[in-house]
């Protein structure tokens, strides 16, 4: 299975067009925005294991992939796939 977020990117790269304002390029946007939190939790937590590995960082690290593991990981059976518009 693949990502929410891997499903939206190969229908853009179906259709690249930058002009359409509607489809998976709008609904990957509604999907980034809406987790921007925790896109930049997720950046500064990796950015500080990379800096200074310590292992009492990690639990922060994970709780941030954890948290966009909806978008990013792999779906899970059940979920329902995207259907084109």
């Amino acid at each position: 299975m693949i990502s929410l977020f891997d499903e939206l990117s190969a229908r853009i790269a179906q259709d690249p067009s930058l002009i359409k304002r509607s489809g998976p390029r709008q609904d990957i946007g509604l999907l980034l925005f809406t987790e921007r939190d925790a896109i930049n939790r997720l950046w500064k937590a990796a950015d500080r294991v990379v800096a200074h590995p310590d292992p009492a960082e990690f639990a922060e690290l994970r709780e941030a992939v954890g948290k966009l593991s909806h978008l990013f990981g792999e779906r899970k059976g059940g979920e329902a796939k995207i259907t084109p518009r």
